[in-house]
């Protein structure tokens, strides 16, 4: 255990995640007197993944994504859907990125591009400040529960599970959720008396989804293609890039100008995944050699042998550790971990995909790391401890829907 709390000194001390992990499983080596040559070797064997190049594709897709206005056609698409609820903006929030999530695969840029957009406009129309912020963050974590997801392509890469069934698998549970906040953010609409956004028209529906129909077709060809097997998640990601990309030059928008900025921002989101993920594999290692996944899993069994109280043990650790740890670093290192123990309970790997992807959704949002509820605050210029006071029936809401999943795994492997 020297390791993991070593790794936990460095994150609090600020040091980037991919260093802390490197650092600590490189000390741990040598006080172990495990030969440092090997290093190197398990660094490279794993980033050296072709799946892993969808990474790069999907951050640049959101990239992209954010600098066209695909975003603007589909918030009135989806103002036209459900903006005659009461509460109605907050409802076209979630809606939105629901649709969003289709085609970025990441909640923290999701929160950035969202909160950007409706915090401002909701508090212009009269709806709490703190409220705003704490559905825009609350909303983007579907960023990485409806597919396409990040962190679901980096449990496939860890597992070795399929990855399309990960992403089918991620669809009803995001559904849940979507209609768990908006059910929250009715109850909130009544009690603060928050106003309809509009009332309902077909007319407006047809002339909006005309509008919103090829950024709507890039996470159904993306997705579907990959569903259905035509393409890997690879080719899935650059098919997007490139839709992205042509519906951008279809808006007459200065692309290339902008492209320096979109390719930066990419480029540096890739090198902290792929730092973290080559300090994991060294991590990874050696806590394979030390037999620490056997001993968890011991330690979870002897506090009972019931499935539930087990399961139960599972979530809060993957809760407490997602509180302290970014999802990336989270699923590369504990899920090799719990893996062996929850197949051990009969759990599918993909319906534990889907568990893990919940638990740290709800990391999130929960200080101290909270990186998806920080970006919405730094973003609004909002202090964090007033969005928690609406933040925590959200969290709430995501709670309830991960019992859910966890015990009627049929809300997950539905297809299978």
């Amino acid at each position: 255990m020297f390791v993991v709390g070593l790794l936990f000194i460095f994150i609090f001390l600020g040091m980037p995640i991919g260093f802390s992990i490197m650092i600590s499983a490189l000390i741990a080596m040598f006080l172990s007197d495990i030969a440092l040559i090997t290093a190197p070797i398990q660094m490279f064997s794993g980033t050296n993944s072709l799946v892993l190049l969808a990474i790069p594709l999907f951050i640049l897709m959101g990239e992209l994504m954010s600098v066209t206005n695909i975003a603007g056609r589909i918030i009135n698409f989806a103002s036209s859907m459900v903006g005659w609820i009461r509460g109605g903006l907050s409802h076209v929030n979630v809606l939105t990125s629901m649709i969003m999530a289709e085609m970025s695969g990441s909640a923290v840029a999701d929160a950035a591009i969202m909160s950007k957009i409706f915090v401002p406009e909701m508090v212009k129309q009269g709806y709490n400040k703190f409220f705003s912020a704490s559905i825009t963050a609350s909303s983007a974590t579907l960023g990485i529960i409806i597919p396409p997801s990040i962190p679901m392509i980096l449990y496939g890469v860890s597992t070795n599970t399929s990855i399309k069934d990960l992403f089918i698998a991620g669809i009803v549970p995001g559904i849940l959720l979507g209609v768990g906040f908006m059910i929250t953010n009715y109850i909130f609409a009544i009690k603060e008396n928050y106003p309809v956004d509009d009332k309902f028209e077909i007319m407006k529906v047809g002339s909006t989804f005309k509008k919103a129909l090829f950024p709507l077709m890039i996470p159904i060809v993306v997705v579907g293609g990959l569903i259905v097997g035509i393409i890997t998640p690879t080719e899935a990601a650059a098919t997007g890039v490139l839709l992205a990309f042509i519906f951008g030059l279809s808006q007459r928008i200065n692309l290339m100008s902008k492209m320096p900025e979109v390719l930066g921002n990419a480029v540096r989101q890739t090198a902290t995944v792929m730092m973290i993920i080559a300090g994991s594999a060294i991590l990874g290692q050696f806590l394979a050699n030390e037999q620490l996944p056997q001993i968890i899993s011991q330690k979870i069994i002897e506090i009972s042998d019931n499935k539930i109280i087990v399961l139960l043990c599972i979530n809060i650790f993957l809760l407490l550790l997602g509180m302290f740890l970014h999802a990336t670093a989270a699923i590369i290192i504990v899920v090799p971990i719990l893996l062996p123990l929850a197949v051990s309970l009969g759990l599918d790997p993909v319906h534990f995909g889907v568990i893990v992807c919940l638990n740290l959704g709800i990391g999130q949002q929960t200080p101290p790391v909270a990186s998806v509820l920080l970006t919405v605050c730094s973003t609004t210029n909002i202090k964090i401890e007033e969005v928690m006071k609406y933040s925590k029936w959200f969290i709430l809401t995501m709670f309830i829907t991960l019992l859910i999943v966890t015990f009627v795994p049929a809300t997950a492997i539905w297809f299978k």
